[in-house]
């Protein structure tokens, strides 16, 4: 999986023409899947069929993209990989529970002294409403 950004894009395609904020970033996520079936409605409910089969609240530097002080890095943010449950689907669906502004540590509640500038990323910044992920590769044998 890869959370890592890319520059300014006045010409994209989806109307993303922002700067993307590294706090944007992904943080922590639940991986589900679902074997589709008449059952669960073939999984055309994000909500009905779906088993957990990694879970990562992103609220500790063991998250798989950890992050610190001052700003997430690229490297932190490129590809990593983890291990999730064996299980058979036809569909994975990605949770987000944190970015790096509401997820790491280093960002939570004030971080100097300078009163005319507050640190807490969750009261003072955008980038707790948005969310960005690169990529999800699933592998299979």
């Amino acid at each position: 999986m890869s959370a890592f950004l890319r520059p300014q894009e006045q010409s994209n395609r989806f109307g993303d023409t922002d700067t993307q904020s590294r706090f944007s970033a992904l943080r922590g996520f639940d991986i589900l899947t679902c074997q589709a079936s008449a059952a669960n409605g073939n999984c055309n409910d994000p909500n009905q069929g779906f088993t957990e089969v990694y879970s990562n609240q992103g609220d500790t530097d063991t998250a798989p993209f950890p992050s610190g002080v001052p700003r997430p890095l690229a490297p932190q943010l490129n590809f990593q990989s983890f291990d999730v449950t064996d299980t058979q689907a036809t569909h994975v669906q990605l949770r987000v529970n944190t970015n790096q502004c509401t997820g790491a540590p280093a960002y939570q509640g004030e971080q100097d002294t300078d009163p005319t500038n507050s640190t807490d990323c969750d009261q003072n910044s955008a980038q707790g409403e948005i969310v960005r992920a690169a990529e999800l590769e699933v592998f299979s044998r």
